[in-house]
Protein backbone atom coordinates (compact mmCIF):
# COMPACT_ATOMS: atom_id res chain seq x y z
CA UNK A 1 0.00 0.00 0.00
CA UNK A 2 2.85 2.36 0.78
CA UNK A 3 3.99 2.47 -2.83
CA UNK A 4 0.64 4.02 -3.72
CA UNK A 5 0.70 6.63 -0.93
CA UNK A 6 3.03 9.09 -2.61
CA UNK A 7 1.19 9.22 -5.98
CA UNK A 8 -2.15 9.56 -4.17
CA UNK A 9 -0.77 12.38 -2.02
CA UNK A 10 0.58 14.14 -5.10
CA UNK A 11 -2.75 13.73 -6.81
CA UNK A 12 -4.60 15.13 -3.80
CA UNK A 13 -2.24 18.07 -3.64
CA UNK A 14 -2.74 18.70 -7.36
CA UNK A 15 -6.51 18.69 -6.92
CA UNK A 16 -6.14 21.05 -3.97
CA UNK A 17 -4.02 23.44 -6.02
CA UNK A 18 -6.49 23.34 -8.92
CA UNK A 19 -9.39 23.89 -6.53
CA UNK A 20 -7.53 26.75 -4.85
CA UNK A 21 -6.67 28.43 -8.16
CA UNK A 22 -10.29 28.14 -9.32
CA UNK A 23 -11.51 29.51 -6.00
CA UNK A 24 -9.18 32.50 -6.27
CA UNK A 25 -10.31 33.11 -9.85
CA UNK A 26 -13.93 33.00 -8.73
CA UNK A 27 -13.26 35.36 -5.85
CA UNK A 28 -11.32 37.69 -8.15
CA UNK A 29 -14.19 37.75 -10.65
CA UNK A 30 -16.71 38.52 -7.92
CA UNK A 31 -14.49 41.21 -6.39
CA UNK A 32 -13.98 42.86 -9.77
CA UNK A 33 -17.67 43.86 -9.96
CA UNK A 34 -17.78 45.63 -6.60
CA UNK A 35 -14.35 47.17 -7.05
CA UNK A 36 -15.22 48.20 -10.62
CA UNK A 37 -18.43 49.87 -9.48
CA UNK A 38 -16.67 51.84 -6.78
CA UNK A 39 -13.72 52.74 -9.03
CA UNK A 40 -15.96 54.01 -11.84
CA UNK A 41 -18.32 56.00 -9.60
CA UNK A 42 -15.46 57.57 -7.65
CA UNK A 43 -13.73 58.60 -10.87
CA UNK A 44 -16.85 60.26 -12.28
CA UNK A 45 -17.85 61.99 -9.06
CA UNK A 46 -14.34 63.39 -8.57
CA UNK A 47 -13.33 64.30 -12.13
CA UNK A 48 -16.70 64.91 -13.83
CA UNK A 49 -18.85 66.25 -11.01
CA UNK A 50 -15.85 68.04 -9.49
CA UNK A 51 -16.45 66.85 -5.94
CA UNK A 52 -13.83 66.34 -3.24
CA UNK A 53 -12.38 62.82 -3.14
CA UNK A 54 -12.68 62.71 0.65
CA UNK A 55 -16.36 63.67 0.51
CA UNK A 56 -17.12 61.15 -2.23
CA UNK A 57 -15.43 58.27 -0.41
CA UNK A 58 -17.12 59.19 2.86
CA UNK A 59 -20.65 59.61 1.54
CA UNK A 60 -21.31 57.78 -1.72
CA UNK A 61 -20.80 54.08 -0.95
CA UNK A 62 -22.59 53.44 2.33
CA UNK A 63 -25.59 51.16 2.56
CA UNK A 64 -24.55 48.98 -0.41
CA UNK A 65 -22.23 46.22 0.84
CA UNK A 66 -19.85 46.17 3.85
CA UNK A 67 -17.08 44.86 1.58
CA UNK A 68 -16.99 48.19 -0.26
CA UNK A 69 -15.60 49.69 2.94
CA UNK A 70 -12.56 47.44 2.45
CA UNK A 71 -11.91 48.48 -1.15
CA UNK A 72 -8.70 50.44 -1.54
CA UNK A 73 -8.76 53.26 -4.07
CA UNK A 74 -5.72 55.10 -5.37
CA UNK A 75 -6.64 58.43 -6.95
CA UNK A 76 -4.14 60.14 -9.23
CA UNK A 77 -5.50 63.62 -9.85
CA UNK A 78 -2.64 64.59 -12.16
CA UNK A 79 -3.25 61.58 -14.43
CA UNK A 80 -7.02 61.52 -13.96
CA UNK A 81 -7.13 57.86 -12.96
CA UNK A 82 -8.58 55.78 -10.15
CA UNK A 83 -7.19 52.32 -9.32
CA UNK A 84 -9.09 49.97 -7.03
CA UNK A 85 -8.66 46.57 -5.41
CA UNK A 86 -10.01 44.46 -2.54
CA UNK A 87 -7.15 42.82 -0.67
CA UNK A 88 -5.35 42.56 -4.01
CA UNK A 89 -8.36 41.05 -5.78
CA UNK A 90 -10.69 42.56 -8.37
CA UNK A 91 -8.15 45.08 -9.62
CA UNK A 92 -9.88 47.76 -11.69
CA UNK A 93 -8.94 51.06 -13.26
CA UNK A 94 -10.97 54.03 -14.48
CA UNK A 95 -9.63 56.74 -16.76
CA UNK A 96 -10.86 60.33 -17.03
CA UNK A 97 -10.63 61.80 -20.54
CA UNK A 98 -11.81 65.40 -20.78
CA UNK A 99 -15.31 65.65 -22.24
CA UNK A 100 -15.70 61.86 -22.51
CA UNK A 101 -15.81 61.58 -18.73
CA UNK A 102 -14.66 58.45 -16.90
CA UNK A 103 -14.33 54.99 -18.40
CA UNK A 104 -13.86 51.76 -16.50
CA UNK A 105 -11.47 49.90 -18.75
CA UNK A 106 -10.72 46.20 -18.12
CA UNK A 107 -7.58 45.02 -19.85
CA UNK A 108 -5.84 48.34 -20.37
CA UNK A 109 -6.52 51.95 -21.42
CA UNK A 110 -9.64 52.82 -23.45
CA UNK A 111 -9.46 52.31 -27.21
CA UNK A 112 -10.26 55.90 -28.18
CA UNK A 113 -8.86 59.23 -27.07
CA UNK A 114 -11.43 61.29 -29.00
CA UNK A 115 -13.42 64.07 -27.45
CA UNK A 116 -16.77 65.41 -28.46
CA UNK A 117 -17.68 68.97 -29.35
CA UNK A 118 -18.57 70.90 -26.21
CA UNK A 119 -19.27 74.30 -27.78
CA UNK A 120 -22.64 75.47 -26.54
CA UNK A 121 -25.25 77.03 -28.76
CA UNK A 122 -26.55 80.46 -27.83
CA UNK A 123 -29.58 79.28 -25.86
CA UNK A 124 -30.93 81.49 -23.08
CA UNK A 125 -30.94 80.31 -19.48
CA UNK A 126 -34.20 78.98 -18.12
CA UNK A 127 -36.43 81.78 -16.83
CA UNK A 128 -37.24 81.73 -13.11
CA UNK A 129 -40.43 82.74 -11.32
CA UNK A 130 -40.58 80.97 -7.97
CA UNK A 131 -43.96 79.71 -6.81
CA UNK A 132 -44.13 79.88 -3.02
CA UNK A 133 -46.17 76.71 -2.53
CA UNK A 134 -44.00 74.70 -4.90
CA UNK A 135 -40.80 76.04 -3.35
CA UNK A 136 -42.01 75.00 0.11
CA UNK A 137 -42.58 71.49 -1.23
CA UNK A 138 -39.07 71.52 -2.75
CA UNK A 139 -37.55 72.72 0.54
CA UNK A 140 -39.05 69.67 2.25
CA UNK A 141 -36.57 67.50 0.33
CA UNK A 142 -33.70 69.14 2.19
CA UNK A 143 -35.09 69.76 5.66
CA UNK A 144 -32.86 67.92 8.09
CA UNK A 145 -31.06 66.07 5.30
CA UNK A 146 -27.58 64.87 6.26
CA UNK A 147 -24.75 63.49 4.19
CA UNK A 148 -24.88 60.11 5.94
CA UNK A 149 -28.64 59.62 5.60
CA UNK A 150 -29.82 56.69 3.51
CA UNK A 151 -32.00 58.95 1.37
CA UNK A 152 -29.96 61.98 0.32
CA UNK A 153 -31.52 64.57 -1.97
CA UNK A 154 -28.93 66.39 -4.06
CA UNK A 155 -30.93 68.38 -6.56
CA UNK A 156 -34.60 69.20 -7.21
CA UNK A 157 -35.89 71.41 -10.02
CA UNK A 158 -39.51 72.06 -10.96
CA UNK A 159 -40.53 73.63 -14.27
CA UNK A 160 -43.95 74.81 -15.35
CA UNK A 161 -44.46 76.13 -18.87
CA UNK A 162 -40.68 76.13 -19.25
CA UNK A 163 -40.07 78.35 -16.20
CA UNK A 164 -38.27 77.32 -13.00
CA UNK A 165 -40.87 77.62 -10.23
CA UNK A 166 -39.00 75.69 -7.55
CA UNK A 167 -35.37 74.66 -7.02
CA UNK A 168 -33.11 73.35 -4.27
CA UNK A 169 -29.78 71.59 -3.68
CA UNK A 170 -28.19 69.48 -0.99
CA UNK A 171 -24.98 70.36 0.79
CA UNK A 172 -22.03 70.43 -1.63
CA UNK A 173 -24.25 70.61 -4.74
CA UNK A 174 -25.31 73.59 -6.85
CA UNK A 175 -27.14 74.27 -10.08
CA UNK A 176 -23.74 73.87 -11.81
CA UNK A 177 -22.93 70.40 -10.44
CA UNK A 178 -23.25 67.61 -13.03
CA UNK A 179 -25.07 64.62 -11.57
CA UNK A 180 -25.30 60.97 -12.58
CA UNK A 181 -28.14 59.61 -14.69
CA UNK A 182 -27.95 55.90 -14.18
CA UNK A 183 -30.86 54.55 -16.27
CA UNK A 184 -32.24 57.98 -17.11
CA UNK A 185 -29.64 57.88 -19.88
CA UNK A 186 -31.88 55.38 -21.68
CA UNK A 187 -34.43 58.10 -22.40
CA UNK A 188 -31.70 60.33 -23.84
CA UNK A 189 -30.56 57.47 -26.07
CA UNK A 190 -34.17 57.31 -27.29
CA UNK A 191 -33.97 61.02 -28.19
CA UNK A 192 -30.76 60.48 -30.18
CA UNK A 193 -32.42 57.65 -32.09
CA UNK A 194 -35.28 59.95 -32.95
CA UNK A 195 -32.87 62.49 -34.40
CA UNK A 196 -30.99 59.77 -36.29
CA UNK A 197 -34.22 58.38 -37.73
CA UNK A 198 -35.12 61.88 -38.92
CA UNK A 199 -31.78 61.98 -40.73
CA UNK A 200 -32.42 58.63 -42.39
CA UNK A 201 -29.67 56.84 -40.46
CA UNK A 202 -31.96 54.26 -38.88
CA UNK A 203 -35.57 53.06 -38.98
CA UNK A 204 -37.51 51.65 -36.04
CA UNK A 205 -38.93 48.85 -38.21
CA UNK A 206 -35.69 47.52 -39.64
CA UNK A 207 -34.30 44.10 -38.77
CA UNK A 208 -31.07 42.21 -39.62
CA UNK A 209 -29.21 44.70 -37.47
CA UNK A 210 -25.82 43.00 -37.01
CA UNK A 211 -23.78 40.56 -39.12
CA UNK A 212 -23.25 38.45 -35.97
CA UNK A 213 -26.99 37.78 -35.92
CA UNK A 214 -27.15 36.55 -39.51
CA UNK A 215 -28.38 33.02 -39.87
CA UNK A 216 -30.22 32.78 -36.55
CA UNK A 217 -33.48 33.98 -35.03
CA UNK A 218 -31.86 37.14 -33.64
CA UNK A 219 -31.91 38.56 -37.16
CA UNK A 220 -35.66 39.05 -36.65
CA UNK A 221 -35.10 41.53 -33.80
CA UNK A 222 -36.13 45.02 -34.86
CA UNK A 223 -35.06 48.42 -33.59
CA UNK A 224 -38.60 48.77 -32.27
CA UNK A 225 -38.21 45.53 -30.26
CA UNK A 226 -35.02 46.88 -28.70
CA UNK A 227 -36.61 50.26 -28.01
CA UNK A 228 -39.45 48.59 -26.11
CA UNK A 229 -37.21 46.02 -24.38
CA UNK A 230 -39.05 43.22 -26.13
CA UNK A 231 -36.11 41.78 -28.07
CA UNK A 232 -36.44 38.33 -26.51
CA UNK A 233 -32.71 38.24 -25.73
CA UNK A 234 -31.63 36.74 -22.41
CA UNK A 235 -30.39 39.41 -20.01
CA UNK A 236 -30.32 39.15 -16.23
CA UNK A 237 -30.83 42.64 -14.75
CA UNK A 238 -29.77 41.84 -11.18
CA UNK A 239 -27.31 44.22 -9.55
CA UNK A 240 -26.98 42.08 -6.41
CA UNK A 241 -25.51 39.20 -8.44
CA UNK A 242 -21.88 39.80 -9.49
CA UNK A 243 -22.28 37.19 -12.23
CA UNK A 244 -25.44 38.73 -13.72
CA UNK A 245 -25.58 40.09 -17.25
CA UNK A 246 -25.89 43.70 -16.18
CA UNK A 247 -23.05 43.74 -13.64
CA UNK A 248 -20.70 41.93 -16.01
CA UNK A 249 -21.63 44.32 -18.82
CA UNK A 250 -21.23 47.55 -16.85
CA UNK A 251 -18.20 46.66 -14.75
CA UNK A 252 -16.29 43.96 -16.63
CA UNK A 253 -16.71 44.63 -20.37
CA UNK A 254 -14.76 46.72 -22.84
CA UNK A 255 -17.57 46.72 -25.42
CA UNK A 256 -20.91 46.73 -23.61
CA UNK A 257 -23.12 46.59 -26.69
CA UNK A 258 -21.22 43.60 -28.05
CA UNK A 259 -21.43 41.90 -24.66
CA UNK A 260 -25.22 42.25 -24.61
CA UNK A 261 -25.66 41.36 -28.30
CA UNK A 262 -24.00 37.98 -27.83
CA UNK A 263 -26.77 36.76 -25.49
CA UNK A 264 -29.02 33.97 -26.80
CA UNK A 265 -32.65 34.42 -27.74
CA UNK A 266 -35.13 33.22 -25.10
CA UNK A 267 -38.39 34.45 -26.62
CA UNK A 268 -39.74 35.28 -30.04
CA UNK A 269 -38.83 38.95 -30.71
CA UNK A 270 -41.68 41.31 -29.88
CA UNK A 271 -43.59 38.88 -27.68
CA UNK A 272 -42.04 39.24 -24.21
CA UNK A 273 -41.14 42.36 -22.22
CA UNK A 274 -38.17 42.29 -19.84
CA UNK A 275 -36.27 45.29 -18.51
CA UNK A 276 -32.73 45.15 -19.88
CA UNK A 277 -29.93 47.68 -19.84
CA UNK A 278 -28.28 45.44 -22.41
CA UNK A 279 -30.85 46.29 -25.07
CA UNK A 280 -30.10 50.00 -24.72
CA UNK A 281 -26.38 49.43 -25.16
CA UNK A 282 -27.09 47.32 -28.24
CA UNK A 283 -29.00 50.33 -29.56
CA UNK A 284 -26.08 52.58 -28.65
CA UNK A 285 -23.67 50.34 -30.55
CA UNK A 286 -25.98 50.31 -33.57
CA UNK A 287 -26.29 54.09 -33.50
CA UNK A 288 -22.51 54.47 -33.47
CA UNK A 289 -22.17 52.21 -36.52
CA UNK A 290 -24.77 54.19 -38.45
CA UNK A 291 -23.35 57.62 -37.54
CA UNK A 292 -19.80 56.62 -38.47
CA UNK A 293 -20.96 54.91 -41.67
CA UNK A 294 -22.52 58.24 -42.67
CA UNK A 295 -19.15 59.97 -42.19
CA UNK A 296 -20.30 61.96 -39.17
CA UNK A 297 -18.34 62.59 -35.97
CA UNK A 298 -19.86 60.12 -33.53
CA UNK A 299 -18.43 61.64 -30.35
CA UNK A 300 -19.72 65.09 -31.31
CA UNK A 301 -23.15 63.85 -32.32
CA UNK A 302 -25.03 64.17 -28.98
CA UNK A 303 -23.69 67.68 -28.38
CA UNK A 304 -24.24 68.99 -31.89
CA UNK A 305 -27.60 67.37 -32.56
CA UNK A 306 -29.21 67.58 -29.10
CA UNK A 307 -27.38 69.04 -26.12
CA UNK A 308 -26.34 72.36 -27.66
CA UNK A 309 -29.70 72.90 -29.35
CA UNK A 310 -31.62 72.85 -26.08
CA UNK A 311 -28.93 74.61 -24.06
CA UNK A 312 -27.46 71.95 -21.80
CA UNK A 313 -24.67 73.59 -19.79
CA UNK A 314 -22.56 70.70 -18.50
CA UNK A 315 -23.42 67.37 -20.11
CA UNK A 316 -20.89 64.54 -20.20
CA UNK A 317 -21.91 61.34 -21.96
CA UNK A 318 -19.42 58.69 -20.86
CA UNK A 319 -18.19 55.83 -23.06
CA UNK A 320 -17.17 52.24 -22.54
CA UNK A 321 -13.59 51.17 -23.28
CA UNK A 322 -14.43 50.67 -26.97
CA UNK A 323 -15.46 54.32 -27.22
CA UNK A 324 -19.24 53.77 -27.48
CA UNK A 325 -21.51 55.90 -25.30
CA UNK A 326 -22.96 53.88 -22.41
CA UNK A 327 -26.51 54.65 -23.47
CA UNK A 328 -28.01 52.65 -20.64
CA UNK A 329 -26.41 54.31 -17.67
CA UNK A 330 -23.59 56.87 -17.78
CA UNK A 331 -24.61 60.45 -18.54
CA UNK A 332 -23.78 63.35 -16.25
CA UNK A 333 -25.71 66.63 -16.42
CA UNK A 334 -26.87 69.35 -14.04
CA UNK A 335 -30.34 69.29 -12.49
CA UNK A 336 -31.36 72.14 -14.79
CA UNK A 337 -29.94 70.22 -17.76
CA UNK A 338 -32.13 67.26 -16.82
CA UNK A 339 -35.07 69.61 -16.55
CA UNK A 340 -34.38 70.86 -20.10
CA UNK A 341 -34.42 67.29 -21.41
CA UNK A 342 -37.76 66.73 -19.70
CA UNK A 343 -39.12 69.99 -21.08
CA UNK A 344 -38.17 68.94 -24.60
CA UNK A 345 -40.45 65.94 -24.24
CA UNK A 346 -43.20 67.90 -22.49
CA UNK A 347 -43.22 70.25 -25.48
CA UNK A 348 -43.56 67.38 -27.97
CA UNK A 349 -39.92 67.44 -29.10
CA UNK A 350 -39.85 71.16 -29.89
CA UNK A 351 -37.47 73.66 -28.25
CA UNK A 352 -38.70 77.23 -28.57
CA UNK A 353 -39.94 77.20 -32.13
CA UNK A 354 -37.40 74.66 -33.36
CA UNK A 355 -38.34 70.98 -33.80
CA UNK A 356 -35.59 68.79 -32.36
CA UNK A 357 -37.29 65.39 -32.43
CA UNK A 358 -39.41 64.01 -35.27
CA UNK A 359 -43.14 64.66 -35.13
CA UNK A 360 -44.74 61.81 -33.20
CA UNK A 361 -41.51 60.71 -31.51
CA UNK A 362 -42.74 61.68 -28.04
CA UNK A 363 -45.96 59.75 -28.65
CA UNK A 364 -43.79 56.80 -29.64
CA UNK A 365 -41.91 57.08 -26.32
CA UNK A 366 -45.26 56.86 -24.51
CA UNK A 367 -46.62 53.87 -26.46
CA UNK A 368 -46.71 50.85 -24.10
CA UNK A 369 -44.27 48.09 -24.96
CA UNK A 370 -46.94 45.37 -24.83
CA UNK A 371 -50.56 45.31 -23.72
CA UNK A 372 -49.46 43.50 -20.57
CA UNK A 373 -46.95 46.20 -19.63
CA UNK A 374 -48.69 49.58 -19.47
CA UNK A 375 -45.88 50.91 -17.29
CA UNK A 376 -43.12 51.02 -19.93
CA UNK A 377 -42.90 52.64 -23.34
CA UNK A 378 -39.91 53.15 -25.64
CA UNK A 379 -37.06 53.73 -23.15
CA UNK A 380 -39.43 55.77 -20.94
CA UNK A 381 -41.45 54.70 -17.90
CA UNK A 382 -45.21 55.29 -17.91
CA UNK A 383 -47.81 55.94 -15.21
CA UNK A 384 -50.85 54.69 -17.12
CA UNK A 385 -51.71 52.21 -14.37
CA UNK A 386 -50.92 54.83 -11.68
CA UNK A 387 -48.91 52.27 -9.74
CA UNK A 388 -45.42 53.66 -10.27
CA UNK A 389 -46.48 57.14 -9.16
CA UNK A 390 -49.74 56.64 -7.25
CA UNK A 391 -51.97 59.64 -6.74
CA UNK A 392 -50.48 61.33 -9.80
CA UNK A 393 -51.86 61.74 -13.33
CA UNK A 394 -52.14 58.86 -15.81
CA UNK A 395 -50.55 60.97 -18.55
CA UNK A 396 -47.22 61.16 -16.71
CA UNK A 397 -44.15 59.60 -18.32
CA UNK A 398 -40.70 59.72 -16.82
CA UNK A 399 -37.01 58.91 -16.88
CA UNK A 400 -35.99 56.71 -13.98
CA UNK A 401 -32.60 55.67 -12.66
CA UNK A 402 -30.86 53.80 -9.84
CA UNK A 403 -30.93 55.52 -6.44
CA UNK A 404 -34.24 57.19 -7.41
CA UNK A 405 -33.08 59.56 -10.12
CA UNK A 406 -36.22 60.97 -11.76
CA UNK A 407 -37.24 63.35 -14.51
CA UNK A 408 -41.04 63.33 -14.39
CA UNK A 409 -42.98 64.89 -17.26
CA UNK A 410 -46.53 65.95 -16.31
CA UNK A 411 -48.34 67.04 -19.51
CA UNK A 412 -51.64 67.76 -17.75
CA UNK A 413 -49.92 70.36 -15.56
CA UNK A 414 -47.38 71.56 -18.15
CA UNK A 415 -44.71 70.60 -15.65
CA UNK A 416 -41.41 68.77 -15.22
CA UNK A 417 -40.15 67.54 -11.84
CA UNK A 418 -36.48 66.54 -11.39
CA UNK A 419 -35.18 64.67 -8.34
CA UNK A 420 -31.50 63.63 -8.08
CA UNK A 421 -29.66 61.98 -5.20
CA UNK A 422 -29.11 58.70 -3.34
CA UNK A 423 -31.60 56.20 -1.97
CA UNK A 424 -30.22 53.27 -0.01
CA UNK A 425 -31.78 50.60 2.26
CA UNK A 426 -33.40 50.78 4.73
CA UNK A 427 -34.74 53.91 3.04
CA UNK A 428 -36.99 53.26 0.05
CA UNK A 429 -38.48 55.23 -2.80
CA UNK A 430 -42.01 54.53 -1.56
CA UNK A 431 -41.42 55.75 1.99
CA UNK A 432 -38.71 58.40 1.63
CA UNK A 433 -38.87 59.91 -1.87
CA UNK A 434 -42.36 59.40 -3.31
CA UNK A 435 -44.19 61.42 -0.59
CA UNK A 436 -41.91 64.39 -1.32
CA UNK A 437 -42.55 64.14 -5.06
CA UNK A 438 -46.28 63.89 -4.38
CA UNK A 439 -45.96 67.05 -2.29
CA UNK A 440 -44.50 68.93 -5.26
CA UNK A 441 -47.12 67.49 -7.62
CA UNK A 442 -49.95 68.53 -5.30
CA UNK A 443 -48.54 72.07 -5.04
CA UNK A 444 -48.68 72.52 -8.82
CA UNK A 445 -51.64 74.57 -10.00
Amino acid sequence: MKKFAKPVLILLLLFAVIWGVKKIKDLNAMARIGVGYMTKVACSEIFVAGRSADVVLANDFHGIDPLLEKVKLEIDESEGTVDGSLYGLGKSKAYHRSSLGCTLSPGGPPDTSGTYNTVKADVADLPTDINGAVQSAVDAFFTGAKADDNAVNRGVVVLQNGTVIGEGYGEGFTRDTPQQSWSMAKSVTQALFGIASQQGLVSIDETNLFPEWDGDERAKISVNDLMHMSSGLYFLENYADPASSVTQMLFNSRDMGARAAQEPLEYEPGTHWAYSSGTTNILSKLLRQRIEAAGMDYHSYPAIELFNKIGLRRPTFETDASGTFVGSSFLYATARDWARLGELYRNDGVWGNTPILPKGWVDYARAPALDSTPYYGAQWWLNQDQKRLPGMAKDIFFMGGHDSQYVIVVPSKNAVIVRLGLNRPPASFETDILPLIQGVYNALE
